[in-house]
This record gives C-alpha cells, structure tokens and sequence, in this order.
C-alpha cells in the first residue's frame, strides 16, 4: 500500500466517520410574531450555545447549529439575559426531549429586559406523593409565589413528587401559572425506577426538558445540574456523571471568567462524591451553590483550591415531608429539624453581588427568626429537652445562620449586645417532641412529625438582666454575615408574677 493511497484511505474513513455520527441541527431565532414557527424576516441569532447536556456549540451568523447527540438526550439553548423561551413560563419545558438523531429543531425566543439587580425564589422539595398533598402545595407555596410579582425567577430546586410520576403533568400546569419565569431541577424522588442511568430522567425530561442546562439572568450565570447518580433501580448516590463535568467546561467556556456561576442542584455538595471535580471544571470563578434534598436549613462552606466556595441548603416547602399536626386550614405544620418551618429563600442579586434571606411558607416576609425568652411559656419547664436551659435568657433561632453569622440584639433600644452560640434544640422542636414522646401527638388525621434530639446549628442566647426579667420589654435582633444573609426581628415580651 503506497503512502497516497494510505492518506486518501484515512481521509474517507474519517468523513465516512463523521457522516455517521448521530447529530441534531436547526436554527435559533427571534419570534417576532409570537406564532412558535421561524417566518422569513425575522431575526437569526448568531453565537447563542446550544447544548445536548454534554457538548456545546454555537450557531453560526444565520442562527444555524448542528450537535451530536446521545440517548436519553435533550436539547436546549443557553439562554443569554437578553431572551427567554417564547411562551413558556416554565422555561425548560420548552426544551427538546427527547433529541433524536437526524431531527430538526428551531429554538423561539423573545427578547425581555435585562437587570443588573433581579430577585430569585430558590424552592426546595414540594415532594407531593398523592393529591392530598398537591392539594397542600396549591393552598400554600403555589399561592404565595402568584402573589410575588417583583419575583423576577423561581428555581424548583428538585424532589418535586414523591415518587408519584403521574402527578408531572398537573404540577407542571400549576408551575407554569406563576407569574415569574421558572425552572425546575430533577431529585432522587423525580426519577423513573430503571436500572439505565440515563432512562431514570426519561419521565422527568419529558415534562420539564431536561435536567442539565445553563441560563444567564442579568450578570450571573446560572448551571443546572443532575447530581443524583443512580445506584441500580431506586438506589442513589451524590455525584455528578462525567458528561455533566464536559457541559460544565465547555459552558464556562462562553462565559466570562469574571461572572458570578450559581451551581444549582438537588443534593448537597457535602455528599456529592466527586465536587472536587465540579470545583475543578468551574475555575477560579465565583461561586454560589444552591441545594436541597435534606428537608432542613442547611449552610456550608466547602475548600478548594485555596478558596472557599458558598453553599446555601434551602430547606423544604413540604416541610418534614407534608407531616404533624395540622394548622387552622388543616395543612400539617411540618416543623423541620432545626427549628425552621415551611420555608424557600429569597436571593437578591445586584451584578456579581448577592443577599438572601428565608421566608417562611405563609408567614410575614419580616418574620425570619424566633425569638423564645426562656420562662414566660407554662410549657417550658414540662419540656425535658430544655429543663437544663438556663433562665434569664432569650433563645434566638436565626432561619439560615451558621457559625459565620454575626446576631446582635439589644433591649429596649439600649446598647447592641453580641450573641453566642446554643447548643440547645430549638424550643418548637422540643415542643413537638415532648408532645411526642408524651403521645399527645399524633392527633387524629394527623401523621407524626419525627423531630429527634438534635441542637439545633442556627440559635444565638442572649442573657438577660434582672431588671430585663420583670415587666414588659422589646427585644431587637439583626442577624448577617459575609456570605448574604440578612435577617432582622423585633420582639415584645413580658414577664408577669403568676397568680396566686
């Protein structure tokens, strides 16, 4: 075989080759009439990535792009600020599933305006499981995010059912209702029961388009990612799969390096086997974590590489899991562990800059702690969890703080007073589980909320002076720190002699 001939014979192999590669292409445009369809004359967009979940390119100066795609793939624009899926306010249901080789699909977009400063809703785990308990999310979540019209983005941040798939098509109608954009991340309860890795997402992707994608809003970039890596049919553990890491690489690579990245993703970094690996593909940029899954308030704070790296657990919409006793509208209270209720968090974002704070499912935007003031409660000295809490003192549980926080408080506006940290359990969880243990709890038609002993990481005590312990008083508290919380209480309290 003569050196020409070998060349030539590689060349057609190599073309032979690339022919055979299963790929997508279509176009990505301007839907000036609002009609879903490309109509000549309205605009191609040139240079907008388009991704498979693994591979990114990007259209050519007539809109054009053409990727190869896998099975089980999807296939979606990475949206610049500028623009959104037109018609969709769920934004990712607009995107393909599944991406079949050959096919062609036109991404519609519409321009919106960008801002620099947005707020954004982080939502973890409504995990409805039948409809009694869609029934619970549509009297309390759904119901409160219509109402907040300066929301500008949601982020459902996984374990939307609970292992009930048939109820997708109803939450996702509800979803789309609101009136922010919204998106929705996969959980280990969002799955199909398959021993294929990839056909575990099947159901999910084909209500909600995928469950790996990217968007830009306002200057921060935002990186959605499925870190439930599946362990045969039902079993699971945190890692995010090497094809994730390549569209994490090849994203970032359109991305400038000075922009804030919010990885969002259901299970926590702190048991997401390989991070350090995420933390590698993501570089020296900025970042924010965004989490779910373990149904109380959660901060971390992970090292690598010299730096440290934010994570904010979002705590649950469900609560413990839709249990305990029922409030006045007969929705269980479902009080989690730490001593937070109900809850998402609200991020308020100006350029790279950020701060957040919890909100409370159905409660005052104001309200965003407790403040207990040991002695005034005739249930306090019955709760065994708290007879060795000391008196004269006010018990403070901030929703979201962590050993970073800085609590100050101070009594009828007198001077500010630094609060220390309690190891102690939170005061409405000791109650609950007094109420428990006493079998006073459950009462009928109600399930058991399981609150163990466990202190609580988010209290602050401030002792009290015996003058302060007579009467009636006003407690101040502002809560921060470096990483954005904010939170702020103001509580009235007073002793008065018992009876006799």
């Amino acid at each position: 075989m003569t050196k020409t001939f070998s060349t030539l014979l590689i060349l057609v192999l190599s073309v032979v080759e690339a022919a055979a590669q299963p790929t997508a292409g279509g176009r990505v445009f301007i839907d000036a009439n609002g009609n879903g369809r490309y109509d000549r004359g309205e605009t191609l967009l040139a240079g907008i990535p388009v991704s498979d979940g693994c591979r990114v390119v990007t259209t050519d100066a007539k809109g054009r792009y053409r990727i190869e795609v896998g099975e089980g793939s999807s296939l979606f624009p990475i949206l610049p600020a500028g623009y959104t899926m037109q018609g969709h306010r769920l934004v990712n249901s607009a995107f393909v599933y599944p991406a079949v080789a050959g096919s062609r699909h036109d991404f519609a977009l519409v321009t919106k305006p960008v801002r620099q400063r947005f707020r954004l809703n982080a939502i973890g785990d409504i995990q409805v499981g039948n409809s009694q308990e869609l029934e619970f999310a549509s009297r309390t979540i759904l119901p409160e995010l219509m109402t907040k019209d300066s929301t500008d983005v949601n982020i459902f941040l996984g374990d939307l059912v609970n292992n009930n798939l048939a109820l997708y098509p109803h939450l996702q109608r509800m979803i789309a209702q609101l009136p922010s954009r919204s998106y929705t991340v996969v959980g280990n309860h969002d799955r199909d029961a398959d021993s294929l890795l990839w056909r575990q997402t099947a159901t999910y992707s084909a209500t909600f388009g995928s469950p790996v994608y990217a968007f830009n809003e306002g200057d921060v970039h935002f990186i959605v990612l499925n870190n439930v890596y599946g362990r045969g049919a039902r079993g699971y553990e945190g890692r995010v799969s090497e094809s994730q890491l390549q569209f994490v690489r090849e994203d970032l690579a359109h991305v400038d390096p000075s922009r804030l990245v919010v990885l969002v993703m259901h299970i926590p970094l702190a048991v997401t086997r390989n991070r350090d690996g995420l933390f590698a593909a993501v570089g020296a940029r900025p970042v924010l974590a965004l989490t779910a899954h373990l149904h109380r308030v959660m901060r971390d704070f992970h090292r690598y590489d010299g730096r440290t790296i934010p994570e904010l657990g979002v705590g649950a919409t469900c609560g413990f899991w839709w249990v305990g006793e029922r409030d006045w509208e007969g929705v269980p209270m479902a009080l989690q562990q730490g001593g937070t209720p109900r809850n998402y968090f609200v991020l308020d974002f100006d350029g790279p800059r950020y701060t957040f704070r919890c909100k409370g499912v159905g409660l005052d935007d104001h309200r965003q702690m407790t403040v207990h003031v040991v002695g005034i409660d005739s249930l306090d000295h019955r709760l065994r969890d708290l007879r060795d809490v000391a008196p004269r003192q006010a018990l403070i549980t901030v929703w979201g703080g962590c050993d970073s926080t800085r609590v100050r408080c101070r009594v009828d506006g007198g001077a500010w007073t630094l609060c220390q940290r309690a190891d102690v359990l939170d005061p409405n969880a000791a109650r609950v589980r007094e109420q428990n243990l006493s079998k006073g709890y459950p009462t009928p038609y109600s399930r058991r909320n399981p609150i163990r002993h466990l202190s609580s990481p988010q209290i602050w005590s401030l002792p009290l002076s015996e003058a302060q312990c007579k009467g009636a008083h006003v407690i101040e508290v502002q809560a921060d720190d470096s990483y954005g919380l904010r939170a702020h209480a103001l509580r009235p309290y007073c002793y008065v002699e018992p009876a006799r």
